[in-house]
C-alpha cells in the first residue's frame, strides 16, 4: 500500500506557462512510479483558495502516522498559488503541504533547499518520512484588518512598485503567451527605479525602534530571497527563528546601480545606505501612500500599519 495519495492543487499558468510543462513530467514520473494522485486545475484567479477550501471540507486532516494512505496536499505552481493556499489553511498550522515549483520566480523552493527540477522535487516528497515545521510571517495588516501568512517577504515602495507596474503592463498578456513574461519585470524596471520617490518608514522590535525619512525599498523577509533568486537578505532562513529586514534608502541613480551590483554579489549589507536587523516581533508603520506586497502579490496602495509574528506550518520536504 501507498504511504499516501497525493492531491495536486495545479495553476497550469504559473510561470507564464511552464507549470504546463512542470505538470506533465510530474504526471509522467508518478505514474513511472506509481504512485497514486488526484489533480485539481485552476480555472480562474484564486480559483486555488476554492479548491484548497473544498479538499479541507472533504479529504484533508493533520498529519499523524497512523493514516495510510495519507491524503496529502500537493501545491504544483507558483509563489503566488502557495500563498494562497496556505492562507486558506491559516488555522490548520499540522495540515502538511508538499509543493513541486511551476513559477518564475521559486523564491521560497530557493528559501527551503528544494530543487526547482521537477524530479528531484518530486523525489523529495516521495523519500521524505514525515512533513517539517518551517517558520512563515503572520502578518496583521492594521488599515485593511487582515492577517496574512507570508511565504517569503513583505516589500514596501520600489519592489512593490515594479510588481505592480509589470502587472498593469499592456505588453504583459503578450509577453506571457510568447513564456517571455520576466521581460515585463524588467521593463518595470527601468520604468520605475528612478520615479520611486523617497518615504518616511517606522520600526518598532521588542527591544528598539528605528525611524528613516528616505526609505526607498523595505523587505520584510523570511528567507534570502526574492525577485526571482535575489539575496536581499542572505542570512536568512526559514529554520531561524528571527524576522529580517532590511531597508534601502534612497540615493541617486550611480548610486542605485552600485548597490545593486553589490546585492547582486551579496556584500549590500555592509553599505551605509542599507539597514538590517533582526527580531522576532515588528510593527511597521508607513504612513504615506507606498505600493506594497506580500509573496508577489499586490496589496495596494496605501498607508500601512503592520504587526509581525513568526509561526509554524508543516511542509512535506
Amino acid at each position: 500500500m501507498n504511504r499516501f495519495t497525493l492531491h495536486i492543487v495545479v495553476n497550469t499558468q504559473a510561470g507564464s506557462g511552464n507549470a504546463k510543462k512542470v505538470l506533465a513530467t510530474t504526471e509522467n514520473y508518478l505514474k513511472e512510479k506509481d504512485i497514486t494522485y488526484t489533480t485539481y486545475f485552476t480555472e480562474y484567479a484564486g480559483h486555488e483558495k476554492k479548491i484548497t477550501s473544498d479538499l479541507l471540507d472533504t479529504l484533508l486532516i493533520d498529519w499523524n502516522h497512523s493514516t495510510k494512505p495519507f491524503p496529502l496536499l500537493v501545491v504544483l505552481g507558483g509563489d503566488g498559488t502557495l500563498h494562497e493556499v496556505i492562507n486558506v489553511l491559516q488555522a490548520f498550522p499540522n495540515i502538511p503541504i508538499a509543493y513541486i515549483p511551476g513559477g518564475s520566480g521559486n523564491d521560497f523552493a530557493r528559501g527551503i533547499s528544494l530543487s526547482r527540477k521537477t524530479k528531484e522535487a518530486i523525489d523529495r516528497i516521495l523519500f521524505a518520512k514525515e512533513p517539517q515545521p518551517v517558520n512563515m510571517i503572520r502578518a496583521w495588516f492594521k488599515e485593511q484588518d487582515e492577517v496574512r501568512f507570508i511565504l517569503n517577504n513583505i516589500g514596501i515602495g520600489l519592489d512593490a512598485n515594479i510588481v505592480s507596474t509589470a502587472n498593469h503592463s499592456k505588453t504583459k498578456r503578450f509577453l506571457n503567451k510568447l513564456h517571455l513574461g520576466s521581460l515585463s519585470y524588467l521593463a518595470a524596471i527601468f520604468k520605475v527605479v528612478s520615479k520611486q520617490k523617497a518615504f518616511p518608514i517606522s520600526f518598532k522590535t521588542d527591544q528598539q525602534s528605528f525611524h528613516f525619512d528616505q526609505g526607498y525599498l523595505c523587505s520584510i523577509t523570511n528567507h534570502p530571497y526574492f525577485g526571482g533568486g535575489v539575496a536581499i537578505d542572505p542570512t536568512a532562513s526559514p529554520f531561524n527563528d528571527e524576522i529580517s529586514v532590511v531597508l534601502v534608502e534612497k540615493v541617486n541613480i550611480f548610486e542605485i546601480i552600485y548597490l545593486a551590483v553589490r546585492i547582486l554579489s551579496k556584500t549590500h549589507l555592509t553599505s551605509k545606505y542599507i539597514h538590517h536587523f533582526k527580531t522576532t516581533h515588528l510593527e511597521v508603520t508607513s504612513p504615506s501612500d507606498q505600493f506594497a506586497q506580500t509573496d508577489g502579490e499586490i496589496v495596494g496602495e496605501e498607508s500601512y500599519t503592520i504587526s509581525c509574528e513568526l509561526t509554524k506550518r508543516l511542509f512535506w520536504i
